[in-house]
């Protein structure tokens, strides 16, 4: 999808060879279309910016910052943006991953000190669930639907992260209901709560679909 709006555009484009006319070919093929002279200059330009896309998508960001300056007199700028959006998702990805996987781990450090207190934590969960499961709908099935409002939306995303989400809020309100009930323990549950679904809907939306990262710069 990103690789197709990167294409040349207005009457341009027309004249451009259609998206299928790439699809399939090595890297080493793209980079011959867009070295030879004689080809027409859209084709050029068309197989070096598919080259630079497809080399980011892949996760060789070097590689596709290299195809961009060997191009660079006949590449469209958009893709040196997206190549430069995948290097930041891929700096952030490790941050993202720590700070879901330590959360967790606090939390499972916590209710296994506290598994004395687990049967108690069944009436606060109990508790929590009209309104989880409000928020996990909305987030879910609502922001599925205005997704799909959208050209080229996906409701995929939303779906995904509302069904991993609600593991992820159990484990953290039976936490809550076994730790201390100090107000800075509290407060710390709460803040490393925060970091994990903010992590959570990052990793989602990165191995599901990359594109509604471009809004954040990524």
């Amino acid at each position: 999808m990103v690789a197709v709006g990167l294409f040349v555009t207005g009457a341009a484009q027309a004249q451009a060879p259609p998206p299928a006319y790439f699809v399939g070919r090595s890297h080493e093929e793209l980079r011959a279309l867009a070295a030879d002279p004689a080809n027409d200059v859209l084709l050029r330009r068309a197989a070096a910016t598919k080259l630079v896309v497809d080399l980011a998508d892949a996760g060789d960001v070097d590689a596709a910052d290299a195809a961009g300056r060997e191009f660079a007199r006949n590449v469209d700028p958009r893709a040196l943006a997206h190549a430069a959006a995948v290097r930041r998702r891929l700096l952030v990805h490790p941050f993202a991953v720590a700070a879901l996987l330590v959360p967790l781990a606090l939390a499972a450090v916590g209710l296994a000190t506290g598994r004395r207190k687990l049967r108690g934590s069944a009436p606060p969960l109990r508790r929590l669930a009209p309104v989880a499961g409000v928020f996990l709908l909305q987030t879910g099935l609502v922001g599925a639907w205005l997704a799909t409002r959208y050209e080229n939306g996906s409701p995929v995303p939303f779906v995904v992260f509302a069904a991993c989400l609600a593991p992820l809020l159990a484990t953290f309100r039976a936490w809550g209901a076994v730790g201390s009930r100090r107000v800075e323990a509290r407060a710390a549950r709460g803040v490393l709560a925060a970091l994990a679904v903010v992590a959570l809907g990052f990793l989602v939306v990165e191995r599901v679909n990359p594109a509604y990262l471009a809004g954040f710069g990524l």
